[in-house]
């Protein structure tokens, strides 16, 4: 089937330069190439997740780029993010070449980077289908994904019943003539349907909360629909954006009327941005600069039974895994906080003053 993304002229007339350097790896006999951009301020004492963002057929990174605006979300949100060209423009599902060249490259970036374990991937369209294949298929952990404008291939669902259950967010439109809304024969599945495979296999509650989001572009002739079903396994969830009358589009980003409408009223990559930074915040530093004295942890190592001791102006507590998932949120009002984790690891206590300033310190759970 074909799953096009068609891009004005003129985008391809931009310079590289003001994308960044292409670079490429020698992987399974070719050289593939790929763009990293960094974030604002990116300092190798610190560490940051990882986001691979996958351009659609016949796209490349650079338009990605351009298209997703994502080195904004990334600079706003200390990401490291990635932009791997496909080769011949075209991704495969079939097999694992596709599959080992974006666990190979994030090797690499982990090695010529100062990065953490978080690793978050999106996919727009063909690029979809691949992030759907690739959490489910890869040897790497992935912490989340969103895909857009995309679907997993029902090839791909049948193959995925033992895929790691972890939270994902969705976005399509009802009018998608290129991905069809409501599949096509044997091969994709209606959205609504792939969604429903990812409520069960993630344990999620069935029965969603429903947000009509706000009308806030009455010209763009859509509006959307936000689907939440929470409560998932191992920490997991799945957010669904139902844009009613939407086009193979990017809701946020610059109209192309020849794949449909645009919605304005949402901000796709803010949201991503958002949905990501949740599962793993500007944790992203989590060395011995932010590990401070304004609050204590005892015992540490400890058997679970922990007590957080601090100054009345502690407001907030968050306890994140090795991944960068939040694990715990609570609102503090008293010195003391007395709390107990029964599963033994390494874990991240943030706690966050009255003033907005934090400090981290590591706890070790034997």
């Amino acid at each position: 089937m074909k799953i096009t993304l068609t891009i004005i002229s003129s985008l391809l007339l931009l310079s590289q330069s003001l994308f960044g350097q292409l670079d490429s790896i020698y992987d399974q006999g070719v050289n593939r190439t790929y763009i990293v951009h960094l974030p604002t301020g990116y300092n190798v004492n610190n560490q940051y997740p990882i986001v691979i963002n996958l351009h659609g057929l016949g796209a490349s990174a650079t338009l990605q780029q351009s298209y997703s605006e994502f080195d904004n979300i990334a600079d706003d949100k200390g990401f490291i993010v990635v932009y791997p060209n496909a080769y011949s423009n075209s991704w495969t599902t079939i097999g694992n070449t596709d599959i080992d060249f974006i666990s190979n490259l994030v090797d690499t970036i982990r090695s010529e980077f100062s990065s953490n374990n978080c690793l978050f991937v999106m996919g727009l369209s063909q690029g979809g289908f691949l992030t759907y294949k690739f959490a489910n298929n890869t040897d790497l952990i992935v912490t989340a994904i969103a895909v857009g404008s995309g679907n997993m291939s029902k090839a791909t669902q049948n193959a995925s019943s033992d895929a790691p259950q972890i939270p994902i967010m969705h976005f399509h439109g009802t009018a998608d003539e290129s991905v069809p809304f409501n599949g096509t024969g044997s091969f994709i599945p209606p959205v609504d349907s792939t969604i429903q495979w990812w409520v069960r296999h993630n344990e999620c509650n069935p029965y969603p909360t429903v947000t009509n989001m706000p009308n806030l572009n009455s010209t763009d002739s859509s509006t959307v629909e936000r689907y939440y079903y929470n409560g998932g396994a191992n920490g997991s969830e799945v957010t669904y954006y139902k844009i009613l009358n939407g086009g193979h589009t990017w809701s946020g980003s610059d109209p192309f009327p020849s794949l449909g409408v645009t919605n304005q009223d949402i901000n796709q990559s803010e949201i991503i941005g958002d949905f990501f930074e949740k599962y793993c915040s500007v944790t992203t530093s989590l060395n011995d600069n932010m590990m401070n004295n304004s609050f204590n942890v005892y015992p540490n190592p400890s058997n679970g039974s922990i007590t957080i001791r601090g100054n009345s102006d502690l407001k907030g507590l968050n306890i994140y895994d090795t991944f960068g998932r939040v694990i715990y949120i609570k609102e503090i009002d008293t010195q003391s906080t007395r709390l107990n984790i029964s599963i033994p690891g390494v874990y991240f206590i943030e706690v966050t003053n009255r003033n907005g300033t934090k400090s981290i310190k590591r706890l070790v759970v034997q």
